[in-house]
């Protein structure tokens, strides 16, 4: 016989988990969408079956027990921590397109080091700036 807490902890954790994967995998292609609210409203679905999970044990007496509680906490913590993710993210405005020759545009950075770093430095050299974007 299937506990109803156990089986809704468990969606809860695993559209949490899908929605991740659906996410994560739009990453290698370039196609992540600037506002992932499917993306947020899976989230919000794991973590609400996730809480219902908690209370259906809490009101009816029973101990909640690890098989509802590790589903239902990693579907709470996971979602969490992509709302945040989410929240760190920052997209530049409209489309910076920047050719060979092209005026520098000014940005302020740290070093390596953790010296501050203006463009204003550089006026009148050549440079060359290359970015590493971060694909392993």
């Amino acid at each position: 016989m299937l506990d109803a807490p156990i089986v809704l902890a468990s969606a809860g954790a695993l559209a949490v988990l899908g929605s991740w994967v659906a996410y994560l995998a739009t990453i290698p292609s370039g196609n992540v969408p600037a506002k992932p609210v499917g993306s947020v409203i899976a989230q919000l679905i794991g973590v609400g079956l996730a809480a219902a999970a908690i209370a259906l044990r809490v009101q009816g007496g029973q101990p909640i027990g690890a098989a509802v509680v590790v589903p239902a906490s990693f579907a709470t913590m996971m979602a969490t921590f992509f709302v945040f993710l989410l929240t760190q993210r920052k997209t530049p405005i409209g489309a910076i397109r920047i050719k060979v020759g092209d005026p520098l545009p000014p940005f302020a950075a740290q070093t390596a080091d953790g010296a501050p770093f203006h463009t204003d430095s550089l006026n009148g050299r050549r440079i060359l700036l290359k970015f590493f974007r971060g694909h392993w």
